[in-house]
């Protein structure tokens, strides 16, 4: 990840002698237009307080000072959006997008019926990423489970808010491809609700957990060891959790890591902006410059403060190649990673 000084000294460069397709400065751009943000979600989730968040100020830093609005376009669980980005939208930069992490590895993963894709992740034009995860699998502590060991002996109870949230996903994943038996316990409405179930003692543990969310929740059950954190689920490990394991690290080949890397990446990629295939690249150098600026703008950081956002911000060059290498996994890989991925073992 680039720091933001150089994310700014590099798009600034760019823009400084920046001219558009249509011949115009780009200190002139933006000069009396409008930019919509489409969310593939309806108004009120995650997606969407992201996608307002960063509306209210991002304007500021954009040439002309443009009008930015949100609009909500969902339907089929953010890929109408894909798709209207990469056949409809149009290519001049006053139109972006924000929709389903997953749809960056699902086209490889088989998430998604192939008939029903009409986009290419890695043609898209991603602006930055305003939330990277990692998650943990934490147990009670007065159940006895202390190690990936434990998990492996005995038949384990982690609950789930769907099955095919990362709750569910993850212990599926740690089912199949590190042996353990975790049956997973799906139908909770909400994170909350699965923190309570692990309170009164309904189940074990909780197979995919942010640990920011369980810092700022929860932070006692941490304080007094009321939980216990047995893996790091993610690209990169958390420096507080040194000494559990980490999930890439458990991996038994270099096939294995890659396949378990498309699996994780999602929750890194927690909140990615992109715009369509073919703007032009002063274009987008302008709206990396813009987002990364947002971010740092004291008005945004009180309004993510006041809807409990975890921001942790990735420019946009640092997304595109992280995309570009994840979608150049190797068949190997992909057949491992669809593997791990069925409802297998203990969690059916």
């Amino acid at each position: 990840m680039r720091s933001l000084r150089s994310v700014l000294g590099c798009a600034l460069g760019m823009a400084a002698f920046a001219v558009t397709a249509a011949g115009q400065p780009a200190n002139e751009y933006y000069l009396g237009k409008e930019v919509s943000i489409l969310v593939g979600y309806s108004a009120g989730g995650g997606y969407d307080t992201f996608a307002r968040a960063v509306a209210q100020v991002v304007g500021r830093y954009l040439p002309g000072s443009p009008t930015v609005i949100v609009q909500n376009m969902p339907g089929a669980d953010g890929l109408a959006v894909a798709n209207y980005m990469a056949q409809r939208a149009p290519r001049d930069g006053t139109v972006i997008a924000l929709t389903n992490r997953e749809l960056v590895t699902a086209p490889l993963l088989g998430s998604i019926e192939q008939s029903s894709i009409q986009y290419d992740p890695t043609q898209f034009n991603w602006i930055a990423n305003l939330n990277a995860e990692v998650s943990v699998f934490i147990f009670r502590s007065d159940h006895g489970i202390s190690s990936l060991d434990d998990l492996r002996q005995r038949d384990v109870v982690v609950g789930a808010t769907g099955l095919t949230s990362d709750n569910a996903i993850y212990p599926y994943v740690a089912n199949n491809i590190l042996g353990t038996r975790l049956k997973v316990v799906a139908g909770y409405p909400g994170t909350s609700h699965l923190m309570l179930a692990l309170d009164r003692g309904e189940i074990d543990g909780i197979g995919g957990l942010s640990w920011s969310s369980l810092q700022v929740q929860r932070p006692d059950w941490i304080a007094e060891k009321k939980v216990v954190p047995v893996l790091q689920i993610g690209l990169t490990s958390v420096p507080e959790l040194k000494g559990v394991p980490f999930i890439l690290d458990l991996a038994h080949n270099e096939d294995e890591r890659h396949a378990l890397e498309l699996v994780v990446a999602p929750a890194t990629l927690g909140r990615p902006f992109f715009a369509p295939p073919k703007t032009p690249t002063p274009i987008v150098a302008l709206l990396r410059q813009a987002f990364a600026a947002a971010v740092a703008d004291p008005d945004f950081k009180v309004a993510a403060e006041r809807a409990r956002l975890e921001v942790t911000f990735t420019d946009g060059s640092a997304v595109q190649e992280l995309v570009s290498k994840l979608n150049s996994t190797g068949p190997e890989a992909i057949q491992l990673a669809r593997h791990a991925l069925q409802r297998g073992g203990t969690g059916q």
